[in-house]
């Protein structure tokens, strides 16, 4: 999920404490992430799902995992679309489903940076 190599040139000046800490910030903030997603989906808060689909992609685009940069950016353009029809066609479920493909994605995501935190 997450290209190593584009990761290591994305971070390569930085010092091995500042990455361990970027990678531990990324693995404790992202559950409470991706429960928003849930919630914002639940309570149908466009707006709000819009938002933190949108912060979750630019954290997630740091980590070189393009597959789930363009899989939530996909939720962030159907939040957009629902604020602009009043919620015209919102399917909960399939939405939720979309959710679990990003946190499956996510959460692999999360594995592949805890070896890279183990070899750094």
């Amino acid at each position: 999920m997450v290209n190593k190599q584009a990761f290591t040139d994305t971070f390569q000046y930085f010092d091995k404490e500042v990455i361990i800490e970027i990678i531990d910030i990324f693995i404790d903030e992202t559950p409470e992430r991706l429960n928003g997603l849930e919630q914002n989906i639940n309570e149908a808060n466009f707006e709000k799902l819009r938002f933190n689909a949108h912060s979750l992609k630019g954290v997630v685009a740091n980590f070189a995992a393009p597959a789930a940069v363009e899989k939530i950016k996909t939720l962030e353009k159907t939040a957009a679309e629902l604020i602009e029809t009043g919620g015209a066609d919102f399917d909960k479920e399939i939405m939720l489903l979309n959710l679990a493909t990003i946190k499956e994605m996510v959460y692999e995501m999360i594995e592949d940076l805890k070896v890279i935190k183990a070899e750094s």
